[in-house]
This record gives structure tokens, sequence and C-alpha cells, in this order.
């Protein structure tokens, strides 16, 4: 028999792809003995461990080095750090036969190691347009790589690359079956145009601000719906009771049933994050996508791209971002539904369906 073992988090973007996928499994017969999650206690899947305990069999927590700069010192320490993780998961996993899935992030970089040691079947899974070292890296000794945008293609041995789509978690994609009216009642909200502000697992401070602003431009018929990230909506709704909003404003630290909320959206203002993404291409929503410019290789950038190429999407960078341009593109969609209906078709589109089946029958195939 064969267990199946999962790694990668740090953060939402490498993680909930990973639970929805895990998810999946655990609500089919699958011919797996087990399923083995490995994780660090500094990232988002210790924070979110009832998720983990509810949905693996089996799950472990270990001290993994993080790949931060390129001194000579620190890529030691952390190649150390990430050795002695893999020879921990070796003893956890001794006597086991097993396959491996990674979703990217430092966590994955153990279990992707041992299994060049072991020579054990490796699938990485790579969620933006533009990979991260680890995946790059991993991606020489993987059997297949699963990518999300089909473009990132050019960044991994062709023979390897499976265009899959992003698992979405079964409970979002649920709520598209709904009517927009029961989704409405069970809010408690009246039919009205919405625009969802989203900043990622982490909050963005910069749309946080732009939304608020925004808030006093706008009219009363627009509804304005904000998930601040909770390390800054106190400060946050604190800013909204200054400037007193001429448009309904609903603002929320973090929302479970984020799905809900896309359902009822005209309009989004979000980051680039893979996982936000296409969670907005799912549901057929326009969006303004205002990419982290930080992000490792620009990567937010480059799948904001995908959704812009496809019209689908805007792209305006922080550097480039006002209130009065987004109220701008805001009042066009509010005035003119054929441009909600043109573009929300566009970005529905651009959306990979079955991710989850379609990984599913690549790793069947080894066992």
């Amino acid at each position: 028999m064969v267990y199946l073992t999962l790694s990668g988090g740090g953060t939402g973007g490498h993680f909930y792809p990973l639970l929805a996928f895990a998810r999946y499994l655990k609500r089919r017969q699958t011919p797996f003995e087990g399923i083995i999650f490995f994780g660090d206690r500094r990232g988002i899947e210790f924070k979110k461990r009832n998720l983990i305990e509810e949905t693996f069999d089996s799950h472990f927590y270990l001290p993994m080095g993080k790949f931060k700069n390129r001194s000579t010192l620190r890529v030691l320490v952390t190649t150390l750090k990430t050795l002695r993780a893999s020879f921990e998961i070796a003893k956890r996993l001794k006597g086991k036969r097993f396959i491996a899935l990674t979703f990217g992030g430092y966590t994955s970089a153990p279990l992707g190691f041992l299994c060049g040691m072991k020579r054990a079947p490796l699938f990485v899974h790579e969620q933006n347009a533009i990979p991260g070292m680890g995946n790059r890296f991993l991606s020489r000794i993987a059997s297949k790589v699963f990518i999300t945008f089909p473009h990132s293609e050019r960044y991994f041995p062709k023979r390897k690359v499976v265009l899959t789509g992003l698992p979405l978690r079964e409970e979002i994609k649920e709520v598209r079956k709904l009517s927009e009216d029961q989704v409405l009642k069970e809010l408690g909200w009246e039919r009205k145009f919405t625009v969802t502000v989203l900043g990622g697992s982490q909050g963005a401070k910069t749309l946080n601000r732009l939304a608020v602003k925004l808030s006093t431009l706008l009219r009363e018929e627009i509804r304005l719906v904000h998930i601040s990230g909770e390390r800054n909506y106190k400060e946050t709704l604190e800013a909204y009771k200054k400037v007193g909003p001429k448009c309904e404003v609903k603002i929320y630290p973090f929302y479970e049933d984020i799905g809900k909320l896309l359902r009822v959206s005209n309009l989004a203002i979000s980051r680039a994050g893979a996982s936000s993404s296409m969670e907005l291409s799912y549901f057929g929503i326009p969006t303004i996508f205002v990419p982290y410019p930080y992000a490792v290789y620009n990567h937010q950038e480059e799948n904001a791209r995908y959704f812009v190429k496809g019209g689908g999407a805007y792209l305006l960078r922080e550097k480039e971002l006002s209130a009065q341009k987004v109220k701008n593109l805001v009042l066009n969609h509010f005035r003119d539904p054929s441009l909600e209906k043109q573009m929300g078709e566009a970005m529905k589109k651009l959306f990979i369906p079955n991710a989850e089946k379609n990984i599913l029958s690549h790793l069947l195939e080894v066992i």
C-alpha cells in the first residue's frame, strides 16, 4: 500500500490549494493507505492546524529553514536545517512506501529533498505564473509539475509540465450554485451594486487606505465590502468613522465563507495572489488587480496579466494607483451592466476546471 504525503505552506497562497486538494481526497475513496501532512510551526498551516487535524490521517510540524537571502552563511545554515528536516520526515515514513505532492513555499523543500534521496515519486504544484526558487529546483527531480497559469510552462522541463489549474475549496465552489437572491437573503442584505476589496491572507494597508478614500467618492447606491485583514482591522474601522463614507460599507477583518461575498459582488479590487485571483475567476467577477509590488519575482503582476490579457480584469500598479482612477472604473461598471457581463464572462472562461481530478489522475499513474 502507498501513502500520499503532502507539504507546502508558510502562507495562504500555498496552504489553501493544498488543503482544498486534501479535502477533495478525504471525500472520496482512494487507494492510498493514508494521507500525511508535513509543515512548519511558523507557517499558516500551524495557525490553521484545526483544519489540518480534521483533514489528514497524520500530520507533523518540523523546524524548517527559509531561504531568505543569498549570503553564504545563511544558505549553509538553511540547507542544514532543510536536510535535518528531511531526515526527520524519513524517520516518520520509515518502512512506508510513499509518493509526495508539494505545493511550494519553503516547507516543500525537505519532503522534496527526501524524494530525491529515496527516488520516491515527487509531484510539484505551482500556483503562480512565475515560480519560486524552491519549485524551480524541485522540478528537476519531480515526475510531473502541475501548473495553474499556461504561460508558466516555460520555467520548467517541458516534458514534465501538466496544466491542471488550481484546487479551490469545495465550500467556495458550492456557493456558485446558489442564486444571488438566495445568498443576499442569507447575508441579510438588499440588492445593490457591490464592490469587494480583498487584501489577501495578510491584509494590505495600501488597499485599506484606498478603500477608505474610495468610500467618500462613491454613491449611496453602491455597497463597498472590505476585507481588511485582522492586523489592520481596528485602525481601518476608525479611519472609516473619521471620513464618513458616502456609500454603504461592510468591513470585516476576515470572512471565512468568502464564497458568499463573491457570489454577490459586481466588481472586485484585489491583490493578485493565485488563490484569490482564481476564486474571482471562478465566480466571473471583473477585477481591478493591484499586485503586491514586493512579491518574489514580481509574480503577482504576472498573475494579473493573465486575466487582463483575457479581457476579464484591469491592472493598476501601486505607483499609479489613485482613488479617483478606481472611482472612475467603478462608476463605469455601475452605469454599464453590459461591461460587467462582458468582462465577467471573460473572467470565468479563464478558470481551468477540475484541478483536483486532474492532479489525482496523474498521482494514480505511479501507484
